[in-house]
């Protein structure tokens, strides 16, 4: 799949799935905390807080861009067992391809 194909996918979903993630405990943007207060979040399963770390890191929003932590949260976000946060899943997929996060 190419990177054009990716980021329409991307919009697209991010288009469905906006009442998703508005109705979504998303803790960076509800209460400004930062990567670490994120990533204790993350540690304790809650996968907006993966999700969300999984995408600063990807981007490089706010920390340094490093793939392999990327990849990582992402990976929880994907395997998460909580099974009902379809929006941050699919999503995540997406990002995982269109980083091609499995070569980190």
């Amino acid at each position: 799949m190419n990177q054009a194909h990716l980021k329409a996918q991307l919009i697209t979903l991010y288009l469905l799935c906006t009442a998703g993630f508005a109705q979504a405990n998303n803790h960076a943007n509800d209460q400004n905390l930062n990567s670490h207060h994120l990533e204790l979040l993350a540690k304790q399963g809650d996968i907006s807080a993966q999700y969300e770390l999984g995408v600063m890191y990807a981007e490089g929003r706010n920390v340094d861009k490093n793939l392999s932590k990327a990849k990582n949260y992402l990976d929880q976000v994907i395997n998460n067992q909580n099974k009902s946060d379809f929006a941050f899943i699919d999503v995540a997929k997406i990002y995982w391809e269109m980083f091609e996060l499995w070569k980190h």
